[in-house]
């Protein structure tokens, strides 16, 4: 592997960059691989370079690494990019969440759909739309592994150039765990269908030794703990693992499904429950604000210095976790399973060549799917009609979105949004836009003043 050249575009990420490295390292596939650590803040840099470098020494790892701020000079001869940026930082994401609550609109997350999903994308697109381009002229055979939200439009923008890039996303991985944990199983005693996209996934079929998952739900309670208030349920510890699923759970049983994402995202691509913050109260939904994720980018990056000063011990990654599982976002199983070394099936969001039917061709659509030498190959997960007539309205904006925003089209951009199911009133979409447009036309050069 002394020849493999990974990239983390966005390396200065103390939230992301030391998980990711950590993975990498702990491949024994990898050894030997040179990892550049790029980003356009040296400060913050610099303190994931040393960190990468301790980590590294630790290990006893073979990997080499470099930091540059200078992207041809980290691109050229790439073999595989991991990216992981957020445009404009928490200063831009703010406009996305708080100006959409003066018009009655109160996102959870506010990353991927809705107002705040896309005037996010209005702003990254193209930026990854200049890393392609970037990847053509100086590693034109790499794969981009992207980690970066809004993940599907992101990861779109890429493949329409022609680059092969892949999403990795924890989500699914995560909530498959939740409901091992509820049925007292190990997560693999549930075999499952996941589809639809990013952070709108379903399982559209689970068994546990071959017994319907629902149909063990049920006689476990669901119902009834779904039919409590609120406040009432969220007491009942026996439910716990699904606390965050309540909301998924109570449209899915509707639908014959089960959610396969937790409902901070989910209900970004629902109507109803972000309508009013009285709704959002109602139905208990937590909500990530800005001060928490200015609070956990502080709590990283003190405890990235702790580390180097000697206060805190280092932990190092391990390839497999305490169930003897790979981990979520495996940057180093996904580099290895695709440089020949081993084969893996993961959870893929990747360009729809058939897997998901009911959706576009080339659309991101997240299913299982196999890793090897030879490229992906995900699994055919069809939609039924009633989660396709939930998933394929928002996969039809997505594109529209990527084409606002490479081509600074503002109607195009008014167009996604006055069809978004979280519009509380159709007045509202023009004015709203413009105020958001504004409080960041700071990273939006392609839309006139």
């Amino acid at each position: 592997m002394a020849d493999l050249k990974i990239v983390l575009v966005g390396g200065g990420s103390v939230t992301w960059t030391p998980g990711l490295v950590g993975k990498i390292l702990a491949q024994p596939h990898l050894g030997g691989a040179h990892i550049v650590l790029h980003d356009i803040d040296a400060e913050a840099l610099d303190l994931t370079y040393r960190l990468s470098m301790m980590h590294k020494d630790k290990m006893g790892s073979a990997c080499t690494f470099e930091q540059t701020t200078d992207l041809d000079r980290a691109l050229d001869g790439a073999d595989y990019l991991l990216v992981a940026i957020s445009t404009g930082g928490l200063v831009s994401m703010r406009a996305d969440l708080e100006i959409p609550e003066k018009y009655g609109i109160h996102q959870t997350v506010g990353d991927t759909t809705g107002p705040g999903g896309l005037v996010r994308a209005l702003r990254n697109v193209p930026v990854f739309q200049h890393l392609a381009q970037a990847m053509i002229q100086h590693c034109p055979d790499a794969w981009m592994l992207n980690l970066t939200n809004p993940l599907s439009a992101l990861t779109r923008t890429v493949n329409r150039n022609g680059i092969k890039a892949l999403g990795l996303c924890h989500g699914v991985l995560g909530v498959a765990r939740e409901y091992a944990r509820f049925l007292g199983v190990p997560v693999s005693r549930l075999a499952y269908v996941n589809s639809g996209i990013d952070h709108c996934s379903w399982f559209t079929h689970m068994t546990v030794d071959g017994r319907d998952a629902w149909e063990i739900l049920r006689e476990r309670g669901v119902d009834e703990w779904l039919s409590l208030p609120t406040a009432q349920a969220a007491e009942d510890e026996a439910f716990a693992p699904l606390a965050r699923l309540r909301v998924g759970l109570t449209v899915g049983r509707n639908l014959g499904a089960l959610p396969a994402i937790g409902d901070r995202h989910l209900t970004e691509f629902l109507p109803t429950f972000l309508q009013g913050k009285e709704n959002v109260e109602r139905y208990g939904l937590v909500r990530t604000t800005i001060a928490d994720r200015a609070a956990n980018y502080d709590a990283k990056r003190a405890e990235i210095h702790r580390v180097l000063s000697g206060e805190e011990p280092l932990v190092v990654a391990e390839p497999t976790d305490v169930l003897g599982e790979r981990q979520a976002d495996d940057v180093g199983a996904w580099i290895a399973a695709l440089e020949g070394k081993t084969v893996i099936e993961d959870n893929l969001n990747a360009p729809n060549i058939g897997q998901v039917p009911q959706l576009p061709l080339g659309a991101i659509v997240e299913t299982r799917g196999v890793l090897d030498g030879a490229g992906f190959h995900p699994l055919a997960s069809p939609l039924p009609p009633q989660l396709e007539a939930i998933v394929r309205p928002h996969v039809l904006r997505e594109e529209l979105t990527v084409d606002a925003a490479l081509e600074g089209d503002f109607d195009k951009a008014l167009a996604v949004l006055a069809s978004d199911p979280l519009l509380v009133r159709p007045e509202d979409a023009r004015p709203m836009l413009e105020e958001m447009i504004a409080a960041t036309r700071a990273w939006l050069p392609q839309f006139p003043a």
